[in-house]
């Protein structure tokens, strides 16, 4: 019985991996659209409380507010990263000749006696234009999805008011559905937290570390804040790559190390005052999750759906976890992916109906 059961295990499991790469193209956006739904929710929450405004306007008013705030934004920072893209191809003459004199100086530090080779022995500029016109592509085909995203994100705007009818109109008892109740409210919980703290801490982050690429007039700095801020969000690997894409143009664009090395302490510095110190105590224990886990789920979404799952490893995570939470059969699996094997979960407690003081008299006609 046991092996049929894990047979039956892996068989489920491979199902949901095969629907999961076949229908990437469909499923992604509707993951992207949950993310922004739950964005748009928060910032229609912050609207609520603005004085004087929020409370005077109706619930619709300030939904349509935040969602044409956040197309808004996301269409400024499509532009910003074709301007920069544009930009950079075409200023590459100009630091193509800084690579040389880089390289040149590396070797003469080194003590290498030979004569360094070009950019063009290296193929560097056919590299990196080839890599800027693969960004361009990807830009150009990601705005074409932004409109089937928010189209998404408007259909979930329109049912979450009738979602609740929907469940009691399902007709489940008491005890199923308080649990599905209870496992929707915390994964809202989990991920308006997450998604919250990660937000503010991320722009956080982007705001300090543009402010130490104006003081060192490091170019395009407003582009590189914001891949911090977008970086941010990815776990451990994504705060090293932010760092390292500005530092190595600081290196490339300055004659001295100094800049280079602002950039590569101060925002180091920057990540780790906001992100192992501020960020663990406005999330709290919301995220219970193994650091192992967290790089291991990285690896495999990052595998199965690129930088889109890169971005959302976690949030899935966090669902997973608080779902087989609720169940013996899968709690195992909560207890092996969350960070410290606590998963308690408050317990359903059926209390009968009390009996009324009138049920206890008799009938008068039975009586006699």
């Amino acid at each position: 019985m046991s092996a049929i059961r894990v047979a039956a295990w892996l068989l489920s499991i491979g199902l949901v991996l095969t629907l999961i790469v076949v229908g990437k193209s469909y499923l992604v956006p509707i993951f992207v659209a949950l993310v922004l739904w739950y964005l748009v929710n928060a910032l229609n929450n912050q609207f609520r409380h603005l004085p004087f405004v929020g409370t005077r306007l109706p619930n619709a008013v300030t939904l349509g507010m935040s969602l044409v705030f956040i197309g808004l934004a996301l269409y400024a920072i499509s532009d910003m990263i074709v301007n920069t893209v544009n930009g950079f191809i075409l200023e590459s003459g100009v630091y193509l000749p800084k690579i040389e004199a880089q390289i040149a100086n590396a070797y003469e530090r080194v003590g290498i006696d030979r004569p360094p080779p070009s950019v063009s022995d290296l193929e560097i500029g056919q590299e990196i234009l080839g890599n800027f016109a693969l960004v361009l592509a990807g830009v150009t085909s990601a705005a074409k999805g932004v409109a089937l995203v928010l189209l998404y994100v408007l259909f979930f705007l329109v049912e979450q008011n009738s979602f609740p009818k929907k469940l009691r109109a399902l007709g489940l008892d008491m005890r199923h559905s308080t649990r599905f109740t209870r496992v929707l409210a915390e994964i809202n919980t989990a991920m308006r937290t997450y998604l919250g703290v990660k937000t503010l801490t991320s722009i956080a982050t982007a705001v300090l570390s543009f402010v130490v690429f104006t003081v060192i007039g490091l170019d395009y700095g407003l582009f590189w804040a914001f891949l911090i801020f977008l970086f941010n969000f990815v776990p451990t690997i994504g705060s090293i790559t932010a760092t390292a894409l500005p530092a190595l143009l600081a290196l490339v664009q300055f004659d001295t190390l100094s800049p280079f090395l602002i950039v590569v302490f101060g925002v180091t510095a920057i990540q780790i005052l906001v992100g192992n110190i501020i960020e663990p105590r406005l999330m709290g224990s919301s995220l219970n999750i193994s650091p192992l886990v967290v790089v291991l789920t990285l690896i495999l979404w990052s595998m199965l759906w690129g930088i889109v799952g890169m971005l959302l490893s976690v949030p899935i995570t966090v669902a997973i976890i608080i779902i087989c939470a609720q169940f013996p059969e899968t709690r195992p699996i909560a207890i092996l992916l969350s960070r410290n094997g606590d998963i308690s979960t408050r317990k359903i407690t059926h209390r009968k109906k009390p009996v009324r003081k009138k049920e206890l008299v008799p009938d008068p006609d039975e009586v006699a």
